[in-house]
């Protein structure tokens, strides 16, 4: 009895053991795999790696130049003389660069950017007056403007900005300079020399004063200005008014230099009018940014007989429009020349 049972107990626990591991077999996934050919050592043959490089090296140029070429056709503005010259057909008198904020500091003072002439009379801003000065003179050798209107296509251009600064530069080469603000509407001039409180142009027109008695000498620029004056409601009537013309005249007589600043051409006629008025007309533009149909299309309302001598590219951002080649691409070079 004692070997019957012995026996039995170890067939039972080898029964146990197996119905054990039968149970475990039973949750593995039955997997229908078999080796074809074993692996042998080499290069791999899937993917071809030099392939793919190759072909994602053209991808990523084909896209690259292809972005670069469709942002360069997207862009808004005029960012080198030769486009401004073959679509609007009239020439760049001139290119200013954009100060930088640490450029418009002296002896730990700032400067505003109509004195920056003062202080840095041999900088490229002060060497981009002159050559808007002989651009000017060189735009009709035979009778050399005297009645220069500058204007722009839309607000914040920096036309007075370029207005004022001309008129400055002409008045330190020893000519005798007025600069009349004509914009009677913000009066941006009038309100940096602080004289917006002040009789001016509205009032010589409305025949309340005398235009000498209005005139305002700044000794230490050498330049008399014309301030805004009274405010008008109907200031597009005022300007082309005949009294408009007599006090044109009688400016072209008593100076050697007549600088009008006036409105952007896009919201009012203004410009239009005193365009008229004036011997030659500058276009401000806003390098990069002014939309090129904007412009065009301000150009054509005042481009009467041949009036419009050319155009300013201001806030010239020369880091990045040295890429656009042209004077740009060699100003570095340019810079030993300039003291600041």
């Amino acid at each position: 009895l004692e070997r019957a049972a012995a026996v039995n107990k170890t067939l039972f626990e080898e029964f146990l053991q197996k119905a054990k591991v039968t149970d475990e077999q039973s949750t593995f996934r039955a997997r229908e795999v078999r080796v074809i050919m074993p692996a042998q050592a080499g290069s791999q043959s899937f993917p071809n790696t030099r392939k793919v490089l190759l072909m994602a090296l053209f991808a990523g140029l084909g896209l690259g130049v292809g972005g670069a070429l469709t942002m360069e056709k997207l862009k808004a503005g005029f960012t080198s003389p030769r486009e401004v010259e073959e679509g609007l057909g009239i020439p760049v008198l001139a290119s200013v660069r954009k100060l930088k904020k640490s450029q418009l500091v002296k002896d730990r003072k700032k400067i505003p950017v109509l004195f920056y002439q003062l202080h840095y009379p041999l900088s490229p801003f002060s060497e981009a007056m002159r050559t808007l000065r002989s651009s000017i003179h060189m735009s009709d050798v035979d009778q050399p403007p005297k009645i220069i209107h500058v204007t722009s296509a839309r607000p914040g251009e920096g036309k007075s900005t370029i207005a004022t600064s001309l008129a400055i530069s002409a008045a330190l080469a020893g000519l005798k300079v007025v600069l009349v603000d004509a914009d009677l509407r913000r009066a941006s001039t009038s309100r940096f020399f602080k004289l917006e409180q002040d009789q001016g142009l509205v009032d010589v027109l409305i025949g309340a004063k005398a235009v000498d008695e209005v005139l305002i000498r700044f000794e230490d620029l050498k330049l008399m200005i014309l301030p805004a004056g009274t405010k008008s409601l109907t200031p597009s009537d005022v300007l082309g008014s005949e009294r408009m013309k007599a006090l044109i005249s009688r400016l072209r007589e008593n100076f050697d230099y007549v600088v009008l600043d006036t409105p952007p051409v896009g919201p009012v006629v203004d410009p239009v009018i005193v365009a008229n008025l004036a011997d030659k007309t500058i276009f401000v533009i806003q390098w990069g940014s002014t939309p090129r149909d904007l412009v065009e299309t301000s150009i054509q309302r005042v481009s009467t007989h041949k009036r419009v001598a050319g155009v300013v590219l201001n806030c010239v951002k020369q880091n990045r429009a040295k890429k656009y080649g042209g004077e740009y691409y060699y100003a570095k070079h340019y810079d030993k020349y300039y003291s600041a």
